[in-house]
């Protein structure tokens, strides 16, 4: 059997990696990201952590912090909204796997349009969506490093699995110093995600 393996084509991984944000946005031509985070990564300063190094590298951002525990599509076109229309020309996904679901979700369809349900499978999604880096808060889902996501069609009360290239983030960012903040039990729960 042959197993095709697709992963980010930029790593960086290690205690202090969001450092290197500018860097990767530059190797990935990214000029004016949207990132991509919810209200509790907002609260715990994760978001300015990463904010505040790109406003020292001289680079422009927009900040979509509305995105959901489970995400939906009212949220995923919410976030379409704020990317749309701005200049944006890639994402930054900050937090766990919900958060980069949501990220992936909206390059996708802020690139093809339409609703999620055309994005799902058994369609199979290789076009090139917006670039996305990825920078996970938790240890569990590990979405940074999938071609998958997973978006409730709240019309019809369904979870859409997507797959396929376009939703596999362009670089993951992998910076420990995120996972210290987690409470005991997420980190915990995250754990066992990882393992299992």
């Amino acid at each position: 059997m042959i197993a095709n393996i697709q992963i980010p084509s930029i790593l960086r991984i290690g205690g202090g990696a969001v450092a290197e944000l500018p860097l990767v946005l530059e190797e990935l031509g990214i000029r004016h990201p949207l990132l991509v985070t919810d209200s509790i990564m907002v609260e715990l300063g994760h978001a300015g952590r990463a904010t505040d190094v790109l406003s020292a590298a001289g680079i422009s951002w927009g900040l979509f912090s509305d995105t959901e525990p489970e995400p939906s599509e009212t949220s995923i076109l919410r976030g379409v909204d704020a990317f749309t229309g701005h200049g944006y020309d890639g994402l930054i996904a900050l937090g766990g796997g919900s958060a980069i679901d949501s990220a992936k979700a909206i390059g996708v369809l802020a690139r093809f349009g339409g609703r999620i349900r055309e994005h799902a499978v058994p369609r199979e999604v290789d076009e090139d969506a917006w670039p996305l880096v990825a920078i996970p808060t938790t240890a569990g889902t590990g979405s940074e490093c999938t071609r998958f996501t997973v978006i409730t069609d709240t019309e019809h009360d369904e979870k859409l699995l997507c797959r396929g290239r376009a939703f596999l983030p362009s670089a993951a960012i992998v910076d420990h110093e995120f996972t210290r903040t987690a409470p005991a039990r997420l980190s915990a729960d995250t754990g066992i995600d990882a393992l299992t």
